[in-house]
């Protein structure tokens, strides 16, 4: 139960891994911010796998915490959603950057 919290609390969206690896400035480039969605890819990978062993665990009666449950997969959709309004982003960004006249 314990290492379910250490677990859940280090997936804690994620979040503080992303900000302190890469830091988006006025001039930083756009490697930068690719960096930072793969490493956003990542951190919802992780949480999405916390998600799917907490609903398994749950569903195969080795833990019987809903809230915890409930929390694990309330993140990982919260993480899913702002990877897909980050993905958006990088597509409107690459779509402006074509339109650009050479």
């Amino acid at each position: 139960m314990i290492q379910s919290l250490q677990q859940l609390q280090g997936a804690s969206l994620g979040l503080d891994k992303i900000n302190n690896s890469t830091k988006l400035t006025s001039d930083s480039s756009f490697v930068d911010s690719l960096e930072m969605a793969k490493n956003l890819l990542n951190t919802a990978n992780e949480a999405e796998g916390i998600a799917s062993q907490y609903t398994y665990d749950f569903m195969t009666g080795k833990n019987d915490n809903v809230h915890s449950l409930m929390i694990a997969q309330e993140k990982s959709g919260i993480l899913l959603q702002f990877t897909m309004q980050v993905r958006n982003q990088l597509m409107d960004a690459y779509k402006e950057i074509m339109r650009l006249p050479i």
